[in-house]
């Protein structure tokens, strides 16, 4: 989990989709309370490669740090981008990401 994670955070501060990319079960499935429904496995991977691409065109930074869940235990991703703070949540299942979750909490 925590080589895992690492790789998640190396991916969001320096968008390199395929650090996030290459952990996923291809029973992956995401939720954010910033996209309308959930995304399954091919379309979270058109998603996020699209995402990275266009916050490194225009320029925008977001630091990335592993940190400690107070709601579920265990470790999470804190996403900052100036003055919005997100939060990025992953389950694990056999070294394999299953689901992910992003919202404010």
């Amino acid at each position: 989990m925590e080589n895992i994670l690492s790789d998640f955070c190396k991916g969001w501060n320096t968008f390199d989709a395929s650090l996030l990319i290459k952990h996923l079960d291809d029973s992956f499935v995401y939720d954010s309370q910033w996209v309308f429904s959930s995304l399954d496995h091919n379309g979270y991977v058109e998603y996020i490669q699209n995402k990275f691409r266009t916050l490194k065109n225009k320029g925008i930074v977001i630091s990335a740090s592993i940190v400690s869940d107070p709601y579920l235990g265990g470790k999470m991703l804190k996403l900052i981008q100036e003055e919005n703070i997100s939060y990025y949540r992953i389950k694990v299942v056999e070294n394999k990401v299953v689901k992910g979750d992003l919202c404010m909490f």
